[in-house]
């Protein structure tokens, strides 16, 4: 079963920019699906480490890949969102979101990909 999202959440500093998404646990919990790009020292990070880093609040994937799992394609198909990163992918149910949270995520991803590190599509 596809994990549904609740709300989403955007926070933007002069450091971070991070878009989280509330995925539906039951019984009024939630876990995170974040995409986090780090502004202001990622430009003394090592050529793989920069871009946008994608997590899932209680996945763990090693400290190794959990660094290096950064966004590489965001395709919106409908309702659905299609999260891929280099380590996995995250296929979510967003039609409990509205046209405005749409529009939100769209400008954060914009934001995030200045420097074209990884595609946004439209099916």
């Amino acid at each position: 079963m596809m994990d549904s999202v609740s709300f989403i959440n955007l926070e933007e500093t002069d450091k971070d920019l991070i878009l989280s998404f509330a995925l539906d646990e039951g019984d009024g919990l939630v876990r995170s699906l974040i995409l986090h790009r780090m502004l202001f020292f990622e430009s003394i990070l090592p050529e793989e480490e920069r871009g946008t880093k994608v997590s899932l609040e209680g996945e763990d994937l090693g400290d190794e890949q959990e660094y290096l799992n950064t966004l590489e394609e965001f395709q919106f198909d409908g309702d659905v969102l299609r999260i891929k990163s280099r380590f996995r992918l995250y296929v979510v149910d967003a039609g409990r979101l509205s046209p405005e949270d749409f529009e939100v995520i769209k400008k954060a991803l914009e934001r995030q990909n200045h420097d074209a590190r990884f595609q946004v599509k439209f099916t």
